[in-house]
């Protein structure tokens, strides 16, 4: 084990893992937190982020292979405030909360981990602890940036997505409630449903894509119009008619001028040395320009049957698409963009070279079709209707093959919205600097850093809401043996200017309730699920406290 920095004595907060996002929250906690020190456990010291975190004034950097007992200890596990595992492993960061646990009863953890169905459920083996995906805390920022600016924010609760929009857009009976400023320190004010404001809370639930069926017509026009197979077509055709015309003209009835167009468009014209030199330079152009037909009648007719295959399998045509989200590259955090926006009703296509990927089951069960394909192909692109479509969503693991297709992308149309991904945090600065605002670059370490600091730092929040410059705090709230909410309806949580309730988990592992009657009473073992400011936090945490210290509490983390 190898010391690389330090100072300060006890540490406040441990962060192991060996990727980029262990040095955004290492800062993150280090800004926020100047009094505290952070312990950082890499496995290695040949990390590229390695100057960067050396660079921290209240960061600690040890060296390990293994986050065993020996490495935990010497990180100060025993009296560290929280530990962040961050590996990709979800096994193995399993099992190193299972150690820091034995060591600290009392630690919180907050555990990295893709499959949140596990995590969902290990939760129940440990005293605090919350279980955060990257990629759904990167989606919602990709979601904004590819709709624009009425909406807010999003976040993903389980099977649901929480977000801020402009008063007035989502329908009735998804607002939760009005947000207005406040004072200090909360900064915001939750009012009722009915209140005008500008902006709301709203729950979503997902609104399946229905591409409907008036003026068929019209659309179908626009499709022979738009593509270019059948222009090429009508072209050749075009030629044919001049060329039958002439012949017509140069003393041929238009029976036989239209009987010998036929023949030789058919390639079956026969040599007539006889004839005048304007009907020999005719026949050739028109047996040529037939042979030249055969080729695009042949991809128009294979095209119709695979499009014929689509339709008949349920499956829309993605390339006669408009107004529509292309999502390009259906992984961890693909995947998370393609599954919200279908929350939120937004028509979507998705597209990946690997027909294996991660994503392409989940876009079958939620009906996006999906083009498999290189991004930075111009007929992949087309062929996902990008040509028409509101905005591009680049979150291929490769950085190279996002910034190619970004510029495809804008070659379409000026107006085009394109969001790309890239890991590097000072590429994406100078790459954003240097393009048009229709393109927004992201990094998906630096957005999920915040939240995970969030979730170190205050006890049962398992995810933040950001309005302008103001938090909003999602937590859940055990109600213990003793406390003062047992036997109380629901209502008794719901503090007007401060906390809503989102959901009831009957107990720990449970399903989900959405929107519980406000009759609905609470028992000991209950997890109210609130959208709630710091101070109604701080008031609900005491009112939901037992009367003694003595029994164990355990906090849900839904998926974020």
């Amino acid at each position: 084990m190898n010391v690389a920095a330090g100072h300060g004595s006890a540490p406040g907060f441990v962060v192991c893992g060996d990727n980029p996002l262990v040095y955004q929250l290492a800062r993150e906690l280090d800004d926020r937190f100047p009094d505290a020190l952070v312990t950082v456990v890499l496995p290695h010291l040949d990390c590229t982020f390695l100057p960067q975190l050396q660079q921290l004034e209240g960061v600690r950097i040890l060296s390990a292979a293994r986050l065993d007992e020996a490495t935990l200890r010497a990180a100060g596990i025993e009296h560290a405030r929280a530990l962040a595992l961050l590996d990709q492993a979800d096994v193995d960061n399993f099992h190193a909360a299972l150690r820091a646990q034995e060591l600290n009863p009392q630690i919180r953890l907050v555990i990295r981990m893709f499959n949140t169905g596990l995590g969902f459920r290990v939760r129940k083996l440990f005293a605090d602890c919350v279980v955060l995906s990257i990629s759904e805390m990167a989606a919602p920022s990709f979601i904004a940036a590819a709709l624009g600016e009425r909406t807010l924010d999003y976040l993903r609760l389980g099977d649901r997505t929480l977000y801020v929009a402009s008063a007035g857009d989502p329908a009735p009976e998804r607002v939760v409630c009005g947000l207005s400023d406040g004072p200090e320190p909360d900064g915001i004010t939750l009012r009722p449903r009915s209140a005008p404001t500008d902006r709301v809370l709203a729950l979503a639930a997902r609104v399946p894509y229905s591409p409907g069926t008036p003026r068929r017509w019209l659309s179908l026009a626009r499709y022979l119009v738009r593509h270019e197979l059948i222009r090429l077509l009508l072209g050749l055709l075009g030629l044919i008619a001049v060329g039958c015309c002439v012949l017509v003209g140069i003393g041929n009835g238009w029976g036989t001028a239209v009987y010998e167009t036929m023949l030789d468009a058919a390639g079956a014209a026969a040599p007539e040395p006889d004839k005048q030199p304007l009907f020999k330079a005719l026949q050739l152009l028109i047996t040529f320009t037939g042979l030249a037909m055969t080729p695009v009648i042949t991809a128009l007719v294979v095209g119709g049957v695979l499009r014929a295959q689509l339709a008949a399998s349920g499956s829309p045509d993605p390339a006669r698409y408009e107004n529509h989200v292309v999502v390009a590259g259906l992984g961890n955090v693909g995947m998370r963009v393609m599954e919200q926006l279908s929350d939120l009703g937004v028509r979507v296509v998705g597209l990946d070279v690997d027909e294996n990927a991660r994503g392409i089951v989940l876009a079958n069960t939620l009906g996006v079709p999906v083009v498999i394909g290189q991004a930075t192909w111009e007929d992949t692109l087309r062929a996902a209707g990008v040509p028409r479509a509101r905005a591009l969503v680049l979150v291929t693991s490769n950085d190279a093959v996002n910034l190619e297709a970004a510029m495809l992308g804008q070659s379409y149309r000026d107006d085009l919205r394109v969001v790309l991904r890239l890991s590097d945090d000072d590429l994406a600065e100078r790459v954003q600097r240097s393009l048009t605002d229709k393109v927004v670059v992201r990094s998906v370490f630096q957005l999920s850093a915040e939240g995970f600091a969030a979730a170190m730092a205050e006890r049962r929040v398992i995810a933040t809401l950001s309005v302008n410059h103001s938090t909003l705090m999602v937590a859940e709230v055990p109600v213990e043996h003793g406390s003062a909410l047992a036997g109380k309806q629901i209502d008794a949580v719901v503090l007007p200017e401060h906390t809503r309730v989102i959901a009831l988990q009957r107990e720990l592992g449970a399903e989900l309730q959405w929107r519980p009657a406000p009759e609905t009473t609470l028992a000991q073992g209950n997890q109210p699920v609130v959208v709630t400011t710091r101070t109604g936090l701080q008031e609900l945490l005491a009112r939901s406290a037992g009367s003694s210290e003595g029994g164990a509490t355990a906090v849900a983390a839904a998926p974020v």
